[in-house]
């Protein structure tokens, strides 16, 4: 172990402080390990570097600037005796020496005990991973690219998982690896109840056959594990897809357009109408309201006169009781809806759709939804997203319930990616969504979330609260990191831990899934990778030489 300091002060409950030895260096978000009095080891992380004076002579009257041999000899003398470097240490968690559990630091080390970098056995046991576990590679802690930091998998998935942070941080990227640890796992399970597989609304087309990415393009999800990933499209005329989605305008509830309250198509006032343009219409009710005129069958339904040409939309309004105004925002919104390619008037095919994918989860693939050219129509993405989702929740809901607790009959585990996610799950709509019930229920029904954002304070304070694990790339607003870290022991470290963070390729993890908070350095993608080796050596080949035949066998994992 690499020896940087000892023990000179400190408080549990807010940070332990070193003093570093002359000469030695230290950087935010690096480990270190400090020996307790049972051969147990106390681990934290660095969240503040400090420059002391043993007295106040020593900066009240410091040695000239000069190059002369005087001042540069002054200056030697009083570095590292009457000032010095120190570093402030979060004491996250207690390691026992026989390898069982960590857990959460109790304890304090005495003064002067010796501290030193943490090395990959001493990670490997706090985050309790080895040989016998599929364990995902985070990253390397920043400062310490000779170790790697890994998180059980099955934990991982356990919750819903958030992955934040402002545009062009590498949030799919990020992404990306999530779920690409996700599809090998299953790949490698041996029974349903062991397989975890992902739903992706794949709004940017980031998840296919490639990811767009600086100088070119990356082999993506699909590209990776073609017999593992099937491909939907909203377009008619994509390449290489396994199905597309169509929905008719039969298929289409109230329910479903609630969520689009946020991009101005409708008022609250015309969602509640169309609750009662369902109710007295029945399934066809948006073709019968995309009429110029009112139907003789609604004529019918709302008792007017048969043949009664002279009676209009106003006066059906009327007639429901509902405000004209209201009314005529809701056919309004409907007639913009239903000009979208994806959407078929008089039709009702969305369950077939369903159930093909539904069949496609349970048999063990995952699927990306792509958009295509509607990847920039955030109202074709929430509606698809959501009425998706939620239809599908319903499946495995029910299969659930009929299962009455044998897991031999639940359905295998479902991971729903969505990115922009604060438009699904912000304060005004959280509870009118399906994904702000999954991120609740966390995994009652087997369902979790991988949401994908980058304004984490807009999204419903409950809703975050029950992301198990968070993955916090680069953030600019005060508000958005106090919305991640606001709860959380040991905040004030963490925030300054966030405002260091360069704007590529770092990122605070921290959450369920994980016994302390971890700064790391993802992978990085390049052009070139080793299909089948190990995640590290497959993104960045080069980083450690070419994969050898053995490890390329093993997989995402170690």
């Amino acid at each position: 172990m690499s020896h940087v300091g000892a023990v000179i002060g400190g408080s549990l409950t807010k940070s332990v402080e070193v003093r570093l030895e002359p000469g030695r260096e230290a950087a935010l978000g690096q480990y270190v390990r400090i020996p307790l009095d049972d051969a147990a080891s106390l681990l934290g992380m660095v969240t503040d570097i400090l420059l002391r004076a043993a007295e106040p002579g020593a900066t009240s009257w410091p040695p000239p600037a000069g190059d002369d041999p005087a001042s540069s000899l002054l200056r030697e003398v009083m570095l590292d005796t009457g000032v010095y470097t120190a570093i402030e240490v979060n004491p996250y968690l207690e390691v026992p020496a026989d390898g069982s559990e960590p857990s959460r630091a109790r304890r304090l080390p005495r003064h002067f005990a010796p501290v030193s970098l943490a090395d990959q056995h001493t990670l490997n046991s706090a985050f309790q991973v080895g040989e016998s576990r599929d364990a995902f590679k985070l990253g390397a802690p920043l400062g310490m690219d000779e170790v790697m930091l890994h998180v059980d998998v099955e934990k991982l998935f356990e919750r819903s998982a958030g992955i934040f942070g402002k545009s062009g941080t590498g949030k799919s990227v990020y992404a990306l690896q999530f779920l690409d640890a996700l599809v090998s796992h299953a790949r490698q399970a041996t029974s349903r109840d062991e397989r975890t597989v992902a739903l992706v609304f794949d709004m940017h087309n980031d998840y296919g056959e490639y990811m767009k990415f600086e100088g070119g393009q990356r082999r993506s999800l699909k590209g990776l594990h073609r017999s593992d990933v099937a491909l939907y499209s909203l377009e008619r005329d994509a390449a290489g897809i396994d199905g597309q989605v169509i929905i008719g305008t039969r298929d289409i509830e109230p329910e479903d357009i609630e969520i689009l309250q946020s991009t101005a198509y409708f008022t609250a006032a015309a969602v509640e109408v169309s609750h009662e343009c369902r109710q007295r219409f029945g399934p066809q009710w948006i073709d019968e309201l995309l009429a110029d005129d009112p139907s003789p069958a609604v004529l019918r339904r709302l008792a007017f006169d048969d043949g009664d040409d002279a009676v209009k939309w106003p006066q059906v309004a009327t007639r429901i009781s509902a405000h004209p105004g209201s009314f005529e925002n809701l056919r309004r919104g409907l007639r913009r809806l239903v000009r979208r390619p994806f959407v078929q008037s008089g039709s009702a095919g969305f369950s077939g759709v369903i159930d093909h994918i539904v069949a496609t989860l349970r048999g063990g693939k995952s699927v990306v939804i792509q958009f295509g050219r509607l990847g920039s129509d955030l109202t074709s993405y929430m509606l698809v997203a959501n009425m998706l989702s939620r239809r599908i929740w319903e499946e495995y809901r029910d299969e659930m319930e009929k299962a009455r607790g044998e897991t031999s009959r639940e359905p295998n585990r479902l991971v729903i990616a969505i990115e922009e996610a604060h438009k699904f799950v912000d304060r005004s709509v959280a509870g009118q969504t399906i994904f702000g019930q999954i991120a609740r229920e966390l995994r009652k029904y087997n369902v979790t979330l991988l949401i994908i954002d980058q304004r984490p304070s807009q999204i419903d304070s409950e809703v975050l609260s029950q992301i198990g694990t968070k993955f916090c790339l680069q953030l600019d607003s005060d508000a958005d990191v106090e919305a991640l870290v606001g709860g959380m022991s040991g905040r004030a470290g963490l925030r300054q831990v966030i405002a260091a963070l360069e704007s590529r390729r770092q990122a605070l993890v921290f959450g369920h899934a994980l016994p302390m908070p971890v700064v790391v350095r993802p992978q990085e993608l390049t052009r070139d990778y080793q299909p089948g080796a190990s995640l590290r050596e497959r993104l960045n080949p080069n980083a450690n030489g070419a994969a050898t035949s053995s490890t390329a066998k093993k997989g995402l994992f170690s």
